[in-house]
């Protein structure tokens, strides 16, 4: 048998708090926290669900001393739901699963779970699982998305010719995550602040998403979750086309050169910016920048796609084309 744990609840009555507390009435959820299984009833019409999962590990994904309890929960569903985000969908359910030293207090717990509902843009917790961790806390969160109209933007859709955009900034996150590793001393309040936050609090473009894909104009999408030089070669690589990006067009966040960072690498390689990268035909162009609402994030048309499969080309600040490297996020990659 484990040995007791110090903790002052127990696993069913934290399972009641939260159901308590998270689980929202939704018409279309017939049984949510409390049996074995969520059950939601079917959509008359025959929308598709959109299903994807993420996992946050400490010290691989996070680390305790940067962020709160809050920040963490809204970091969590953020990554999940940029990923429904990326192909057109609205976020409709969610389960987490969370593995906690012993450590861990009720009060921590319910901060986490406050997060989570703050971020969560209109999905409802439907179920998850509780675990006790011997090594760290560790967050693995589904979500389920609906798509509108069976309006969905799959990677495979881009075609030779289109122009590449992205929404946001590139490489703000990075640039906070080398300032936490620094112990944050950098000079400049304000855009330390800002960049610090981005790579803790990321927002999910899912309003963005859900109109590009209902307007029709994006022929393709990926969320920059590992970095622009490792996901634009998965829509390449998907849609059977290569790519070229000029380094001058990039979206960059200019203040990480003042503490001696390198924007243009950063919002190439960085990872984590959560923004979505996208095609549109060439012929569609004009209509997409006139009819982009103005509420959402600003677009950037960063390069095009073009017929040479696999093969992303740079056109650098010196205006010679190199191929650009794949130096993003990698979980397995050996350093």
């Amino acid at each position: 048998m484990p040995p007791k744990s110090p903790r002052s609840f127990t696993e069913n009555t934290l399972i009641r708090q939260l159901q308590q507390r998270y689980c929202s009435r939704t018409p279309r959820l017939r049984k949510g926290i409390g049996d074995d299984a969520a059950v939601v009833e079917p959509v008359k019409g025959g929308e598709y669900w959109l299903v994807t999962t993420d996992m946050l590990l400490e010290n691989v994904d996070f680390r305790r001393q940067w962020i709160t309890p809050h920040l963490l929960g809204r970091k969590s569903i953020s990554v999940n739901l940029s990923d429904l985000a990326a192909m057109g969908a609205r976020p409709r359910f969610y389960t987490v699963s969370l593995a906690i030293p012993d450590a861990t207090t009720l009060a921590w717990i319910h901060r986490f779970y406050d997060g989570l509902a703050d971020a969560s843009q209109g999905a409802v917790l439907i179920g998850g699982d509780l675990s006790r961790s011997g090594d760290g806390i560790a967050v693995s969160i589904a979500a389920f998305g609906e798509s509108l109209n069976r309006k969905v933007v799959y990677r495979s859709g881009g075609r030779a010719g289109d122009a590449l955009y992205v929404t946001g900034v590139l490489g703000k996150s990075a640039a906070g995550l080398a300032l936490l590793r620094n112990g944050n001393r950098i000079p400049g309040a304000r855009s330390r602040r800002e960049a610090v936050s981005a790579h803790l609090d990321p927002e999910a473009r899912c309003e963005t998403g859900l109109w590009l894909a209902q307007s029709g104009l994006a022929n393709c999408m990926i969320d920059l979750s590992d970095g622009l030089s490792m996901d634009l070669p998965r829509i390449c690589n998907a849609s059977g086309v290569g790519a070229i990006i000029r380094a001058a067009d990039l979206p960059v966040f200019a203040q990480s050169a003042s503490w001696g960072g390198d924007p243009v690498d950063l919002a190439l390689h960085g990872g984590e910016d959560y923004e979505l990268l996208f095609s549109v035909p060439e012929s569609k162009t004009e209509l997409f920048q006139l009819s982009y609402p103005a509420k959402f994030p600003a677009v950037t048309r960063i390069g095009e796609l073009t017929p040479e499969t696999g093969k992303i080309w740079l056109i650098g600040q010196d205006m010679k084309r190199r191929r650009l490297p794949e130096a993003g996020f990698d979980h397995f990659k050996q350093t």
